[in-house]
């Protein structure tokens, strides 16, 4: 298994030397969001809140063409429990990775193993390669990723190492390198892909279709895996989303999702509503479901500004 993994990585390594490319000088492109936004809660397990930092988001992007970085700041809207912490900021590299004409290397904050779920992104994502290890257990951290064509792309992940003082077993623990691949094809009248990987005991095959009918864009999709090591947990999602251009300011998404190995088969939606007025976003959004959580369901109303 580790001669074929070398190989792999060998491979990639000869195509990318391989491939010439040009580099560019750029400047670094600042976005953000600032708006005022309302927050109640089902279970009244968060106290409703008004505020003006909760949507804060500034990103710093830096493309040269042979490297890409986005960097976030993000304010968490306080703590309910502590008013001094209002100001709270985390701050986070979101990608940041190398181009080399095909190949690409480095992070991407995700997996190929999720290519082909479409129109779903807020309660399920598409089954990852999640093996447990490290801070989220998932391989976001790690690629090498190779564009065989605009449809298809394999990739090499990597979990992160855990030293040996933070190990729950004492010994320091190595990075588990596996593979994800993803084909995702434009028939035209429809849009549909398969993908997946492995990690270890960590598994996972997605699969979605996406089509256009008028104003609307509709997306179905169905994931299936194991997530852990040596004792693993298996995983089946289903989602479904519908968003409508009901006018040139005004969109409307659901997003449905279930969990298709409980025995409970637990369902959520994601519920977002927006309209455009000049510089102004309004927006209204929803989560709930025994998916979301009594304690985190909850409606969202406010209006910002994006820059």
């Amino acid at each position: 298994m580790k001669a074929i993994k070398l190989a792999s990585v060998f491979a990639v390594s000869a195509v990318a030397a391989a491939v010439s490319t040009t580099t560019f000088a750029a400047e670094p492109v600042v976005t953000g969001t600032a708006g005022l936004e309302y927050v109640t809660y089902g279970e009244n397990a968060n106290g409703s809140s008004l505020s003006g930092n909760k949507n804060g988001e500034l990103n710093i992007v830096v493309d040269t063409g042979v490297v890409f970085a986005q960097l976030e700041f993000k304010t968490d809207g306080g703590d309910e429990k502590n008013d001094d912490n209002d100001e709270k900021v985390t701050i986070g590299l979101e990608k940041i990775y190398v181009t080399q004409g095909a190949v690409q290397f480095g992070r991407f904050d995700g997996s190929v193993s999720t290519g082909a779920f479409m129109g779903n992104d807020e309660i399920y994502g598409g089954v990852d390669l999640n093996t447990g290890q490290g801070t989220k257990g998932d391989t976001d951290d790690t690629g090498i990723r190779y564009h065989v064509t605009p449809e298809l792309t394999v990739a090499i992940e990597a979990t992160e190492a855990v030293s040996k003082a933070s190990s729950a077993t004492g010994k320091a623990l190595d990075s588990q390198i596996g593979f994800a691949v993803s084909y995702v094809k434009d028939f035209g009248a429809f849009k549909a892909g398969v993908s997946g990987g492995k990690v270890e005991d960590a598994q996972s095959a997605n699969i979605g279709a996406q089509t256009v009918v008028g104003p609307a864009t509709l997306s179905l999709n169905y994931g299936v895996g194991k997530t852990g090591t040596d004792t693993t947990t298996d995983v089946k999602q289903l989602a479904a989303s519908v968003a409508v251009a009901a006018t040139d300011a005004l969109t409307l998404t659901l997003q449905f999702n279930q969990d298709q190995e409980g025995d409970d088969k637990d369902s959520g939606t994601y519920f977002i509503g927006e309209y455009e007025a000049g510089d102004l976003t309004y927006y209204v959004k929803n989560y709930a479901g025994d998916l979301v959580g009594k304690a985190a369901e909850r409606t969202i109303v406010g209006v910002k500004a994006t820059f």
